[in-house]
């Protein structure tokens, strides 16, 4: 039995074994066919071959390549790359070269000089990823040659090659160091090292809030940046790479991480592009690479069709509008898409794609980094991509107009500072996001960065793409622009000014409250409100390297449009719009189809009468009216109204700010009577700053006004040189957290004595009048204070009462909303006792733009004072499921009242079980009573307030109120 059981051990032993090295054999065989693929013209890898050749020394080395290290540049990468050319024209059956032992010995010697000299780059990338990435290449196009490689030589190589860890990685650095790792493995047959390399390299592959596949499927690379493109496309050509390489062996791509991936690709990647043509605002520091635009991943695609055969008339799609069999608007589908962990939303319609870049404190801004995107400083900023064709802003980059990027709004300047590289700069904007239903929307930027303020929006609907501007100001010296394009000129422009059409020929032009309408190939820009408006149709000069230290110094000249409005030096109070009609005839296009409705600091508003779309956008807290529909929110949010005048009407909702905290909506709305209330709760972490959408009908709850309990006092204190000083009087009551002398805490006390004890809810709601860059997911604290004997007058830091436990806590929020806490506990408790309430408000974040204030019983707007709001009802009871009645005849007595660290219980009735719930219902603690009589209940850890006590027996239940101080 044992000699069985050894045979059928060892017979398996060797399966396996000679399944892994055919899998070994199988992935090298795909590797060799996609390299010899690759190679190009034969021709002219041969005539290159040749010349290469030639001026190869004795030793191996080439005199036009310096192989010492050097801190700036690095040039020897371009030896190994043409050892990869002979190994492929040797190995190429149709080359000259093809097994000429000439051209092997010159590939012995240059492999042997490379291994001696190890020339090591200034740049991680070539020692860790490119440079053993090459090597693995060549080794494996050459492992079927009829000559081989000196063993040493060719272990020595591999040694090379066992540069850089995969795990201490993310993103596409991980997977291509993972896929030189896979070759490495397949060269030496190491099942260790391919599980390794395999694990690693489909790693990256999962959703994440890191580096890499973000959960709305944008993609992130240095810290959170959006690089869909660049690392992206490292990201995608590596991956389908792999999974090709090792489809159908035992370490094939899972196809639970392939659906990922394939959505990813599909819903994200390809996304934005038209035609072959990506986003200018997708690929980072790379658009300063000549033909960085020019992205159509047909290899990749194809072998992604084998993988993804479910998908197959989607990449077969994309392939055709990337060679130009089919055009642009083949197969494309209407979409609207906002990427709110990128702050970056696309929308595509067959006839046009339109991308929109912002940036917040959450994400940062395009970077530089290796002498590459040197004026990019302005490319998060708003930044519009507006293509028909797609080759609109083609290799454009070196003469553009830096300071004028499409979309921004931002001071002229001539000199680019450049910034710390890599992606470390953050935004400064929390309210940066937007509202979608997947078809159309709206985004929109508080924008405040560059001494310079706007608030700017842009409305998406099928033909056009609606731009406004408000409350536009700067202290900056330059002027300040808006730029409504800026691409290559392509044909005639046609304008609307004066009354009159007429095409503008080559030059500049001003029109100052003149201009209507300016058409230019295939786009329409239409100014409905005029402006100080400036129209260049002129060439433009520029070289590569002014952006990218790499590039040529040949002078690049081209003919380029540029459109833009003016706001003059230090505006107070600008403002500006515009629509953006791609494929529209501006002769002819009605005008009336969209309505600007409002364009102000506080709110911003489109109607599309055509689709029955309205879309606003409240930067505070506020009141929108008009066309018979009223909206008023208790917070700055994104609201997106279908159907009006219907009896369903769908609303969207979103928070641009992702504070998560629910949105109250109150909406007057034709054929729906009465003010309807809608809780709008929208998503929290991962999905913060995602929409949702609801239907407002004749069920959504009617809205109740609650009744308002003012303050009585308020006042703020602060320590170190300040903690005798009183702030009684202040119309503003700080917040902060931080070091003696900068730390301020607030209180407030409230008369409760006239609080129904029925009331269902009590909420402390306080006003935002400011908030700092650091106030995002900032706790702030309620917390009870059961001393009332301060005076508003007289309080100080070094004076101030004691705390008694915590009550409530809210999560920071910019300025311009309502905060809530729920303080119903202890508002009841207060309300039964002395009547008076006093709370404190403190910060549990500590930084120095962290700080918030709000509005006073002083300040002069009624309805912004600090307040207790509550509804009266008797929910207290009827969240609970049905019971007995209290009854004063009962024969069970709770004391004492109000209770304390513990509540006594004794009754005449036997009970198997006591509950403790507050006053939502919810079960706070349970004994088990066994039939006792008389028992106690531990309150320690039960903060002041109202609870209701249920005991449940065989003979019913009984509910009990129960009030702890």
């Amino acid at each position: 039995m044992k000699r069985s059981l050894l045979l059928i051990t060892f017979f398996c032993t060797c399966y396996l074994a000679s399944v892994a090295q055919t899998d070994y054999t199988l992935v090298m065989d795909r590797i060799r066919a996609e390299q010899l693929a690759a190679a190009g013209n034969i021709t002219t890898l041969d005539n290159n071959v040749t010349s290469t050749l030639a001026t190869l020394q004795t030793n191996g080395s080439w005199p036009d390549i310096s192989y010492a290290y050097s801190s700036t540049t690095y040039t020897a990468d371009t030896h190994i790359n043409r050892v990869k050319s002979f190994v492929l024209a040797y190995s190429y059956t149709s080359s000259t070269h093809y097994h000429s032992a000439t051209l092997f010995d010159a590939i012995t010697r240059a492999l042997q000089y490379w291994d001696t000299a190890d020339p090591q780059s200034w740049n991680w990338y070539h020692n860790q990823i490119s440079n053993p990435q090459r090597l693995g290449e060549i080794l494996i196009v050459l492992y079927t040659a009829p000559l081989s490689l000196p063993t040493t030589l060719r272990d020595n190589l591999l040694a090379q090659m066992n540069r850089g860890n995969p795990a201490a990685q993310t993103g596409a650095n991980k997977l291509d160091i993972a896929l030189h790792f896979i070759y490495r493995a397949c060269l030496t047959a190491n099942a260790t090292l391919m599980n390794t390399g395999v694990t690693e390299a489909f790693q990256p592959i999962v959703l994440t809030t890191g580096e890499g596949i973000q959960p709305d499927l944008s993609y992130q690379q240095h810290g959170p940046q959006l690089y869909l493109y660049g690392y992206g496309s490292v990201f995608v050509d590596g991956e389908v790479k792999a999974a090709t390489y090792l489809n159908g062996t035992a370490w094939a791509l899972s196809g639970t991480k392939l659906a990922l991936f394939s959505d990813f690709v599909r819903n994200a990647y390809l996304k934005v592009m038209r035609a072959r043509y990506i986003d200018f605002s997708v690929n980072g520091r790379s658009i300063s690479r000549n033909n960085n635009l020019a992205q159509g991943s047909t290899a990749t695609l194809t072998k992604l069709k084998a993988l993804d055969p479910a998908n197959l008339a989607e990449y077969d799609a994309q392939i055709a509008r990337n060679n130009g069999s089919q055009p642009p608007s083949y197969m494309v589908t209407p979409l609207h898409t906002h990427f709110w962990h990128s702050d970056y939303t696309v929308h595509h319609r067959p006839g046009y794609f339109f991308g929109l870049r912002n940036v917040s404190p959450r994400t940062t801004k395009s970077e530089n980094g290796n002498g590459e995107n040197l004026k990019g400083y302005y490319l998060s900023e708003g930044a519009t991509n507006i293509t028909v064709s797609g080759m609109e802003y083609h290799n454009i980059f070196p003469v553009w107009d830096w300071s004028r990027i499409p979309g921004t709004t931002v001071p002229f300047i001539t000199s680019f500072p450049l910034r710390t590289a890599w992606g470390v700069n953050f935004g400064t904007a929390a309210f940066s996001g937007g509202v979608s239903d997947s078809l159309y929307g709206a985004t929109a930027l508080a924008f405040n960065d560059y001494n310079t303020q706007a608030r700017k929006s842009w409305f998406f609907f099928d033909n056009e793409i609606v731009c406004l501007g408000a409350d536009v100001k700067s202290t900056a010296a330059q002027a300040i622009n808006t730029t409504v394009n800026q691409c290559l000129q392509n044909g005639t422009v046609t304008v609307f000014a004066n009354g009159a059409q007429s095409t503008a020929g080559t030059g500049s032009f001003n029109y100052n409250n003149t201009l209507k309408w300016v058409s230019h190939n295939g786009i329409g820009y239409y100014f409905p409100s005029g402006g100080n408006i400036q129209l260049s149709n002129q060439a433009q000069s520029g070289t590569w390297q002014s952006i990218n230290t790499g590039g040529t110094t040949a002078t690049q000249t081209m003919n380029v449009f540029k459109l833009w409005i003016d706001h003059g030096t230090a505006p107070t109070n600008g403002s500006y719009a515009y629509y953006i009609l791609p494929g529209q005839n501006m002769a002819t296009y009605d005008t009336t189809q969209v309505r600007i409705q409002s364009n102000t600091a506080d709110v911003q508003a489109v109607r599309h009468m055509g689709l029955n779309i309205r879309q606003i956008v409240f930067y505070k807290a506020g009141t929108f009216t008009k066309d018979s529909v009223t909206i008023t929110v208790d917070r700055a949010c994104a609201v997106m109204l279908k159907n009006v005048g219907s009896t369903n009407v769908t609303v969207s909702v979103a928070d641009p700010a992702q504070s998560s905290s629910p949105v109250n909506v109150y909406l007057d709305l034709p054929n729906i009577p009465q003010t309807r209330h809608l809780t709008a709760n929208l998503p929290s972490g991962n999905l913060a700053g995602s929409s949702v959408a609801y239907t407002v009908n004749l069920s959504t709850p009617v809205y109740e006004p609650p009744t308002a309990i003012p303050a009585i006092a308020d006042a703020f204190v602060r320590n170190g040189t300040y903690a005798t000083t009183n702030y009684g009087t202040a119309t503003s009551l700080v917040i902060k957290k931080d070091a003696a002398g900068y730390a301020r805490e607030t209180f407030f006390k409230f008369d409760v004595s006239g609080l129904p004890s029925g009331a269902d809810q009590v909420k402390m709601r306080l006003y935002v009048n400011y908030a700092n860059t650091g106030i995002a997911a900032v706790p702030w604290i309620a917390q009870y204070v059961s001393n009332d004997s301060w005076t508003e007058t007289g309080i100080n830091w070094n004076n101030m009462p004691i705390v008694t436990s915590n009550i409530d806590t809210a999560t920071g929020m910019a300025a311009g909303n309502y905060v809530e806490w729920d303080v119903t506990g202890v508002a009841l408790a207060q309300q039964s006792a002395d009547g008076i309430l006093s709370v404190k408000v403190v910060s549990n974040a500590t930084g120095s733009t962290t700080d918030a204030s709000f509005s006073s019983k002083e300040t002069g707007t009624a309805s912004l004072r600090p307040s207790l709001v509550y509804t009266a009802g008797s929910l207290l009871f009827s969240k609970l499921q049905p019971v007995m009645q209290e009854s004063p005849a009962s024969g069970t007595k709770i004391f004492p009242v109000p209770a304390g660290t513990f509540v006594r219980v004794q009754t005449d009735q036997v009970y198997d079980k006591a509950e403790l719930h507050d006053v939502s219902g919810r079960v706070l603690k349970v004994e088990k009573l066994e039939g006792k009589q008389q028992f106690e209940i531990n309150l320690q850890q039960v903060p002041p307030g109202v609870y209701m006590l249920q005991l449940s027996g065989p003979k019913g239940k009984e509910l009990r109120k129960v009030v702890k101080m």
